[in-house]
């Protein structure tokens, strides 16, 4: 019985050491844009008698090592002359490309040879283009107009949000929208389309009684009221020199 519990002890103190010698900080996630700058920080503490730091990307390609005392050391290859390691042991990141996205691990050798890491994951987005909002017309009868606004964008990886008006519809979160209208006299749909890094706005105005166009030509009301007053009043003013 006392060479079990010995046993057991054992045990608990070789896995101690084990998890000691090699732990691994849960990873963090940085989102960068395409030709973009990104920083990669990472939270694991850094003893100052450190013997060694590398960086490695997805897995097993080692970009670059930092031995104490000694000018960084930074590999050829996929990221050649796009590092630049900083004092804080933040990784620094030029002219990012969507290859580039991946996990880097930090891995942090003490002076007895006991390594601690932390993962990081960088995805690498393209920036939103420009999106197109098409118009379906279902019905056109009864005053009613029912339509079906799609909007288009050459990209993947996007997230689509609708405004009326300016006004948030909420819960419209796919690329098209089916909406009905009949009292309104104007009304703008704006379709905004993003990812984590960029966004870009889609828009397109309609008309009663069921006219659609990409472009405002609608007046306010407000805006007609005063055009329709400046020329009342320019009017009066010219009659009035004439007759003087």
């Amino acid at each position: 019985m006392a060479a079990a519990g010995q046993t057991f002890a054992y045990l608990v103190v070789l896995s101690s050491l084990q998890a000691f010698e090699a732990t691994e900080v849960p990873h963090n996630q940085v989102n960068g844009i395409v030709h973009g700058t990104v920083y990669l920080n990472p939270k694991l503490p850094v003893p100052e008698e450190y013997k060694q730091i590398i960086w490695w990307f997805d897995g097993s390609l080692k970009i670059l090592t930092k031995k104490r005392d000694q000018p960084v050391s930074y590999l050829n290859g996929f990221f050649h002359n796009k590092l630049c390691y900083h004092e804080n042991h933040t990784l620094e990141i030029v002219q990012v490309q969507k290859q580039g996205s991946g996990i880097f691990r930090i891995e942090v050798e003490n002076n007895q040879s006991k390594t601690q890491s932390e993962f990081i994951q960088l995805n690498v987005y393209e920036p939103v283009p420009k999106p197109s909002v098409n118009v379906t017309i279902r019905a056109n009868k009864d005053g009613w107009c029912n339509v079906t606004l799609k909007c288009t964008v050459n990209a993947t990886q996007v997230a689509y949000h609708w405004y009326k008006n300016e006004k948030d519809f909420v819960g419209k979160n796919s690329s098209t929208l089916d909406d009905q209208l009949k009292s309104e006299s104007h009304a703008s749909y704006k379709c905004v389309v993003s990812n984590p890094v960029s966004e870009e706005t889609g828009l397109v105005y309609y008309r009663s009684p069921c006219t659609w166009d990409e472009k405002n030509s609608a007046v306010p009301l407000s805006l007609a009221r005063k055009t329709a007053d400046s020329i009342l009043a320019f009017g009066f003013l010219l009659l009035v020199h004439n007759w003087v």
